[in-house]
């Protein structure tokens, strides 16, 4: 009777303690939950205020390429699967996947539990309403169609994309940030109210909400406070995102100077694309920090090689001996910090990324050998029409740059200068341009996508010949080699037919600046901004 009344005052004591243990763990949580929400040093709070270059024509990334664009919504959206800090691509809506059947089956598997920001969760026919409609409108997904058979539902949250032929790159093109490429999951109650028209609503799975856009104006985003992150370690686009901001409001800045003002004094919280000559403003101001993004892009020659005279690999190969790569960069951008000359068509940092691809012929500049090259192919003189926009800086001045040395080697250059619809406008047509100097981003995701503009069937070359046909033959085995390694080998060869045929030249790579006010803490450099995992110091 006596050890009984003991061990229940035994076990009434030990209740006692566990209550005591667990009410003591409730109030430190709660009292970190307090600090989270009022505490000096809490990152949750405030908004985030950012100064855009330019305004997008619209907010639906299947439907333009404009880069504006999905500066903004990526924070609304997001994609099976998101690039690394390596550019390789995660996966991030996906839970995981696996290729089968030697590279013509990818089967995926999704995370369970993801919410719209309309409460609804995420399943495999939202997947497959978003794909279908990729497919049909986004330049990726055009990318693809040719190659692709049919999507299969397996369960709420298992599909299988299978394909008529090996596809290789499958999970990089889904995963690309470039020209708006990527395949973001929308409800599939959304597209089926918008169809192939412009989507004007925007409910997506991101830490940020859509919540308004004033066109050439501002847009506003709010945190969705069910978001639901994916909990891998943060590594540029991928890992887990936190929304600290309870607004961003991305606001479109066209002037230079209003976006550098603003940011001084504190309006903004960060300004894009700062010109490289305010470096030293920037970086001696105590209130700034300048971000530098690399790697960022290469500026490129587009060559008409479809029309005379450069369906002549002489003259290709003249136009190459003609450009001193580093003077270029010395007068187009000034400021070493910011460019190099390096010839591989991926750069430093990448998996694509190859040191010796251009041996020879790349940032040779030997203006005597170009004259006897132009000699060799019987080049008469008649003018080179250089094709250029004149919105963009860089774009302009290397334009101007690049008539004066070609000039120099014996080249008679008529340069014509227009908005960037007009030049694209004319570019896509086989006749009256035979240069255009244009912007490569470096952050590419797959080499499979430069065979858009290298083979015979690219957009703007209109090259068509015995090379361009062996170039297709490179891609085309390229496109079915599921090995990394022996794929690397065949993305050399194409490095090598590149600098062998010259259908286009890189010049220099550069990179643009970014400013951010000190009161914007935990912002990673990439190849877009963005603003999760980042917080507003408190004062």
């Amino acid at each position: 009777m006596k050890n009984k009344r003991i061990k229940t005052i035994l076990n009434f004591v030990l209740t006692m303690i566990i209550a005591a243990v667990f009410v003591a763990c409730s109030s430190e949580k709660d009292g970190e939950n307090e600090k989270q929400v009022s505490g000096k040093d809490n990152k949750f709070g405030g908004i985030i205020v950012v100064a855009q270059k330019m305004t997008p024509p619209n907010l639906d990334s299947d439907k333009s390429t404009a880069w504006e664009i999905s500066e903004i919504m990526n924070h609304v959206y997001e994609g099976l699967f998101e690039f690394d800090a390596n550019y390789e691509p995660q996966p991030y809506l996906a839970e995981s996947y696996k290729v089968e059947e030697n590279g013509k089956v990818y089967t995926v598997k999704l995370r369970k539990g993801v919410l719209f920001h309309n409460g609804k969760e995420m399943t495999t026919e939202d997947v497959k309403a978003s794909f279908n409609r990729w497919m049909k409108n986004n330049q990726g997904g055009n990318m693809i169609a040719p190659y692709f058979d049919k999507l299969e539902v397996i369960n709420p949250y298992e599909l299988k994309f299978i394909f008529k032929e090996a596809y290789a790159p499958f999970i990089s093109v889904l995963g690309s940030y470039v020209s708006n490429q990527k395949f973001v999951v929308r409800p599939k109650e959304l597209i089926e109210k918008y169809g192939d028209n412009i989507i004007r609503e925007h409910i997506g799975t991101g830490p940020y909400k859509f919540i308004e856009w004033i066109q050439d104006q501002q847009v506003v985003l709010e945190r969705f406070d069910n978001y639901v992150p994916n909990d891998k370690p943060v590594s540029g686009f991928a890992g887990k995102r936190t929304a600290y901001a309870d607004k961003i409001i991305i606001k479109s800045v066209s002037e230079q100077a209003t976006r550098l003002a603003g940011v001084q004094t504190g309006e903004f919280q960060f300004a894009e694309e700062i010109p490289q000559d305010q470096y030293e403003i920037v970086n001696n101001d105590s209130n700034l920090t300048p971000e530098i993004v690399k790697p960022d892009a290469g500026l490129m020659v587009i060559i008409n090689c479809g029309t005379p005279p450069f369906d002549n690999k002489k003259m290709r190969r003249a136009l190459a001996y003609a450009i001193d790569m580093e003077e270029f960069g010395r007068t187009v951008i000034g400021n070493e910090k910011f460019w190099s000359v390096d010839g591989s068509l991926y750069p430093k940092g990448t998996v694509w990324y190859e040191e010796n691809s251009a041996a020879g012929i790349y940032n040779n500049y030997d203006p005597q050998k170009a004259k006897d090259l132009l000699k060799e192919a019987g080049y008469d003189g008649t003018p080179i029409v250089l094709l250029n926009g004149q919105d963009d800086k860089v774009e302009k001045y290397g334009a101007i740059a690049l008539k004066a040395q070609l000039e120099k080697a014996g080249f008679n250059v008529e340069l014509e200068l227009f908005d960037r619809p007009t030049v694209v406008e004319r570019r896509f047509k086989k006749k009256g341009w035979n240069v255009n100097l244009s912007i490569f981003h470096q952050a590419c995701p797959d080499p499979q996508v430069n065979g858009a503009w290298t083979g015979t069937n690219a957009w703007v070359s209109n090259w068509d010949d015995d090379d361009s046909h062996a170039m297709d033959e490179i891609f085309a085995r390229m496109m079915k080699e599921t090995d990394k390694k022996k794929r690397f080998e065949i993305v050399k060869e194409f490095y090598s037919k590149t600098w062998e045929t010259l259908p286009y030249i890189k010049t220099f790579e550069f990179s643009r600046m970014h400013a951010r006010n000190q009161n914007l803490k935990g912002y990673k450099t990439f190849c877009q901004p963005f603003f999760w995992n980042t917080w507003i110091e408190k004062k």
